[in-house]
């Protein structure tokens, strides 16, 4: 007897076979795709989050990390210019940036902060001079010219007139109640200065704190520094062996489209802003802009994303207003052109010399993906995420362009299935 024949509706609920049943029980959970998707994710989180927490070390390594990296050009030709051994080269390439670098950035950071503890009293000192002539000038004229001969000038000469002014004068009230009110409550005051007074010296030790934190950065970075470029080439050699063999070539593709963008943006910034912050520092000296040699390097650094030195310009000009200097510096046009003229010459320097000489053609990392990738690594992660930032935003966006965008745009033509199905 033949054996009945099966509809289509009965074959639809058969059974699988028995030894199928019960096999995704047998499974380990990292054997199970959705699973080990929801595992990479999390294990990528971690390893930022763990990255975060240690920072005292992650940071001094990834800067060791991206400074190998970045001066690798400059190893390679040194080793073929002198005839060097690459470890008397990293030696001595060290020994050059704690030389030409670190010990001028030191010097100019310390005569900086002098310079801003000798703003801070000088505004204390000012104000207390135009108090004491606005109290015995007979007339504004005489207490202007009082002024200017103790050198005293800037924002100072209309404080002067503002608290020799009628009481019409919304400022000169103002001013003359701050005066009331502080010889009213002097014992206040005097507790007020003596707890900024401790809070100065708890500040005073925090300082000197921090800046035995940077040093110990800086020593941990050169120790890491100095293995990772000696073993550049096998560190180099470890990771393309970790790829695997299938796709090596297109990573290895991929790999050489990053290393194009980010050492182009990279190196080229990071040198741009070094020389931009010997220009700004020199131009702020110059000018008179106090805290010159830390408002400079501030400004460079910023540099990094485009026009974001812009910010640097108003900061410049109520530091210059506030200082209070004589003749020409002290004048309204010196105060609010000089600082634009030179913010304006920062900025040719960088778009027509240092840009077009240095970084060449564009990279590809466009302003807005510069500035959202700094935010948000920064927001995220701190000083760790500031590092890694730019380079994984350039990173992505040559995967969604090289592998993500032409898979869509196939789809979207109806060239291939869809990428992300519900069903199969």
């Amino acid at each position: 007897m033949s054996e009945p024949e099966t509809t289509d509706h009965e074959s639809e609920h058969t059974p699988p076979p028995p030894e199928e049943r019960g096999a995704w029980a047998r499974l380990h959970l990292w054997q199970m795709q959705p699973v080990r998707d929801v595992l990479l994710g999390l294990g990528i989180l971690a390893i930022f989050l763990l990255g975060q927490a240690t920072s005292v070390v992650t940071v001094p390594l990834l800067l060791a990390i991206l400074l190998a990296y970045l001066f690798e050009p400059v190893i390679c030709w040194a080793m073929v210019r002198f005839g060097t051994a690459r470890r008397a080269t990293v030696s001595g390439l060290i020994a050059a940036i704690v030389l030409v670098v670190v010990i001028p950035s030191v010097i100019g950071a310390t005569f900086g902060a002098a310079q801003i503890i000798a703003f801070g009293q000088s505004l204390i000192s000012n104000y207390d001079t135009v108090s004491t002539i606005a109290a015995e000038s007979p007339s504004l004229e005489d207490a202007k010219q009082s002024l200017s001969d103790q050198g005293v000038g800037g924002v100072w000469p209309f404080v002067l007139e503002a608290k020799l002014a009628d009481h019409e004068s919304e400022l000169g009230k103002a001013l003359d109640a701050a005066d009331e009110w502080v010889a009213d409550h002097q014992d206040e005051v005097g507790q007020t200065i003596a707890d900024v007074g401790f809070s100065i010296v708890n500040k005073t030790v925090a300082f000197f704190g921090a800046i035995f934190g940077l040093s110990f950065m800086g020593f941990l970075t050169a120790f890491f520094f100095y293995f990772v470029s000696t073993e550049w080439v096998q560190f180099k050699g470890f990771t393309e062996g970790l790829l695997p063999t299938k796709n090596r070539e297109r990573i290895l593709d991929l790999l050489t489209k990053f290393d194009a963008v980010i050492s182009g943006f990279i190196r080229g910034r990071i040198t741009i802003a070094f020389i931009q912050a010997i220009v700004f520092s020199i131009g702020y000296f110059a000018i008179g802009v106090p805290g010159a040699f830390i408002l400079g390097p501030v400004v460079a650094v910023l540099s990094i994303v485009p026009y974001l030195a812009l910010v640097g310009l108003p900061i410049s000009i109520s530091l210059l207003w506030l200082e209070g200097h004589t003749g020409f510096r002290g004048e309204w046009w010196w105060v609010l052109g000089a600082p634009t003229a030179l913010y304006f010459l920062g900025q040719a320097l960088d778009d027509y010399i240092w840009t077009p000489m240095i970084q060449g053609k564009s990279t590809g990392m466009d302003t807005p993906t510069i500035l959202f990738a700094s935010i948000a690594g920064g927001a995220l992660f701190g000083v760790f995420g500031l590092l890694i930032a730019i380079p994984i935003a350039a990173c992505v966006k040559i995967l969604i362009q090289e592998i993500v965008w032409p898979e869509f745009k196939k789809w979207a033509e109806g060239r291939a299935e869809d990428p992300l199905p519900l069903e199969r």
